[in-house]
């Protein structure tokens, strides 16, 4: 995916990303009323789950496409990040802990072993579990992400029809109905992207588009309470983040909406935006998003104990809002750029194991030109 389009996808990842960030700082690395409150945290996952849709609905498009290179990619681009942050997270929050055990009073002590193994599988959010790897909240939404890649690949890649219904029934009674309940937040992001390639808009009508979609999206952010696109109850059980999911996926067709226009527009300007230095900025600013987003809160959590400075202070809280993120850079430049070298060996085992242990009739490779899976059998690891 290249263009305007995929630039302005990754302004959104950074500035979802840092948001996030600067929410659970004001939070957590300074005492109340010390850093403005943002209350967009739940909001700006939806932002990410929307790109997600996008993004892996243009990557199944490419005609290299097979059910093994897909899982293959999608398993390397979480394990590079989430193996490194439970260890992250299990190994600071003993060492803060056993500082100044204050600053982890809230997180329940019980069960830590086993929920950080849940959290590796990515079953923390099966049904109407909420299960927190001690300070690392984040991870919630990759108990929600690992399902929507799942349920996605069975729709693109597996046939016939008989088999992918089955599947698609068994996958969703093993999620249970949380998951499924924002599934639509997702599903937007792939359907944008989809209309974006048989759309036909003129120039002058994607600019209004642009304008106009861009500011009823600000509008829904700035209005979200008195429009009824948030209840307060995210995080609530017994749907935990899924408690708002009217909200939600009305927000996230919003949002879906945006970018679309932004794709439309993207088809109209040919000039190659890559050489010009704000774009390589914004694209490495892009690359850390997914540590930024994982690492933030142990990290977080971390400093304040072994800083031990006055939350009281605002250039304290700074300076340690900065730490957390050099120390983030350092970390993404260690594991999350680490993903290319994962992802090739994974593409090597799992084309082998595709070869030998998958009947080859339950998958063909996604045709772009159809939008659909179509053609006779592909090799399973085959891929140019």
């Amino acid at each position: 995916m290249k263009g305007l389009i995929s630039i302005y996808l990754d302004v959104f990842r950074f500035l979802a990303a840092i948001g996030v960030f600067l929410s659970h700082a004001e939070q957590h690395a300074g005492a109340p009323g010390v850093l403005p409150p943002l209350y967009l945290d739940h909001k700006l996952v939806i932002f990410f789950f929307v790109i997600s849709g996008y993004v892996i609905a243009a990557s199944a498009s490419r005609p290299d496409r097979t059910l093994a290179n897909y899982t293959a990619d999608r398993l390397a681009r979480l394990s590079s990040v989430v193996i490194p942050a439970l260890v992250l997270t299990y190994c600071l929050d003993k060492i803060g802990a056993a500082v100044t055990p204050e600053m982890y009073a809230a997180i329940d002590p019980h069960w830590q072993p086993l929920r950080f193994l849940v959290n590796l599988v990515y079953c923390q959010q099966l049904w109407f579990l909420c299960v927190n790897p001690s300070s690392n909240t984040p991870l919630w939404s990759l108990g929600y992400e690992f399902w929507y890649y799942a349920l996605f690949a069975i729709w693109v890649f597996v046939r016939p029809k008989s088999v992918k219904a089955v599947l698609l029934l068994l996958v969703s009674l093993l999620v249970g109905p949380k998951i499924l309940l924002l599934l639509p937040a997702w599903v937007v992001g792939a359907l944008a992207f989809h209309a974006a390639k048989t759309v036909r808009c003129s120039y002058r009508n994607s600019v209004l588009l642009f304008i106009g979609s861009g500011l009823v999206l600000a509008g829904a952010i700035v209005f979200a309470v008195p429009l009824g696109l948030t209840n307060g109850l995210a995080g609530q059980p017994p749907l935990y983040y899924s408690a708002n999911f009217i909200g939600d996926n009305i927000f996230a067709v919003l949002v879906a909406g945006h970018f679309l226009s932004c794709a439309l527009l993207s088809g109209h300007i040919a000039k190659n935006l890559e050489p010009y230095r704000a774009v390589r900025f914004i694209r490495w600013l892009a690359s850390h998003t997914f540590s930024l987003y994982v690492y933030h809160m142990p990290i977080l959590y971390f400093i304040r104990a072994i800083g031990r400075y006055d939350a009281n202070n605002i250039y304290a809280v700074l300076a340690a809002m900065v730490l957390a993120l050099g120390i983030i850079v350092v970390l993404s430049k260690l594991t999350e750029e680490r993903y290319p070298v994962l992802r090739a060996w994974l593409r090597a085992r799992m084309t082998a194991f595709a070869e030998k242990m998958v009947p080859r009739a339950i998958e063909s490779k996604w045709s772009p030109a159809t939008g659909s899976v179509a053609g006779s059998p592909t090799a399973l690891g085959k891929s140019a």
